[in-house]
């Protein structure tokens, strides 16, 4: 989300080029008019000039928008959530913090952020939004293509998203099927994944970090998108090695981080951004491969400065869906007055 001089002249350039090819065709179908219908024709060119224009404008909404938030000042309030909470952000020069601060803003601005049956106050957006732009600071052209809303939910939830009855131990998932594209969090899972600074776990970075990995198209805890193929051998053999003494109890990372390669990637990346000090001096391997993974991201431009031309913010549950909530309505006569957009 990174507001890059690239990115801008990639939008631009992209929406000069669909805009010109538009008009164009529109040129193309008209041009008959020319000689029997002078009058009609240039009145078309005037229309189409103008169509063109607004599509254009369109096209570039997204880009310009992010601009326009960079002037916005950023909340005092947010900022001191950021402060009592976020150990990453108080870790960051100014320059850093205020780009920080503007990524919270754009993503905030750009992701739905819905309460289920719960209210969602400043500290959950900021440190939902946080989540989000941790584990992707280093990645400035980064973009979370297909997310388009976050379902905060009350507590821990089940599979199947109750939120009563047995088998609720889910404090953190990226949805499927109709949640295609939807992350749901726990509300206290996610405040007491930055609260507490002792666990080495937060369920937040956890989530995203899921969707880094599925980012080359599978969830398989390799994340070749991000790092050299040079590395892809070191990094299965050092998450052998590590899930192996997880498994013997030789290991301060979290069990669940021994589950599967999946996991092992989550737990590994929540232990990097929130004890990076005590991962670097206990497990050297862990922490320099993961270092090389969190990187600035070169690849997949195309598609991103496409996406940003559509205005494209990801995925959302459909207004019509079923509410999550289990209540038998329509989302949109549901909780979804409950959404929160900055």
């Amino acid at each position: 989300m990174h507001l890059s001089k690239r990115k801008k002249s990639e939008n631009r350039i992209l929406s000069l080029f669909g805009t010109g090819l538009i008009f164009g065709i529109f040129l193309i179908v008209i041009w008959r008019l020319k000689e029997s219908s002078p009058n009609i024709f240039y009145i078309l060119i005037a229309i189409g000039l103008l169509s063109t224009y607004n599509i254009y404008s369109i096209f570039t909404k997204k880009i310009r928008d992010r601009e326009a938030m960079k002037k916005i000042p950023f909340p005092e309030e947010w900022r001191k959530i950021l402060e009592k909470y976020v150990a990453f952000y108080r870790a960051l020069n100014k320059e850093e913090k205020e780009r920080f601060e503007t990524e919270i803003q754009i993503f905030l601005h750009e992701t739905r952020i819905t309460g289920i049956k719960t209210e969602v106050d400043d500290v959950t957006m900021v440190l939902a939004a946080a989540s989000a732009e941790i584990p992707v600071f280093g990645i400035p052209e980064w973009e979370y293509e297909h997310l388009g809303e976050i379902l905060i939910y009350p507590g821990p939830f089940s599979k199947d998203f109750r939120m009563e009855g047995p088998d609720r131990t889910i404090t953190g998932m990226v949805g499927t099927g109709i949640m295609q594209g939807v992350m749901i969090l726990s509300k206290p899972a996610l405040i007491g994944g930055f609260e507490n600074t002792n666990d080495k776990g937060n369920v937040g970075i956890h989530e995203f970090v899921h969707l880094l990995d599925s980012a080359d198209g599978s969830y398989d805890g390799i994340p070749e998108f991000f790092i050299d193929k040079a590395y892809l051998a070191p990094w299965l053999e050092v998450m052998y090695k590590e899930s192996e003494r997880i498994k013997n109890g030789d290991s301060k990372m979290n069990p669940y981080g021994a589950t599967n390669k999946i996991e092992f990637f989550a737990v590994a990346a929540e232990y990097f951004f929130e004890h990076p000090d005590a991962l670097k001096k206990e497990k050297p391997e862990l922490y320099e491969l993961l270092t090389k993974i969190f990187r600035q991201d070169t690849k997949h431009r195309f598609g991103s400065a496409v996406k940003n031309m559509i205005n494209y913010t990801g995925n959302k549950v459909s207004r019509n869906a079923p509410c999550p909530c289990g209540s038998g309505k329509k989302y949109k006569n549901c909780c979804m007055a409950n959404s929160r957009i900055y």
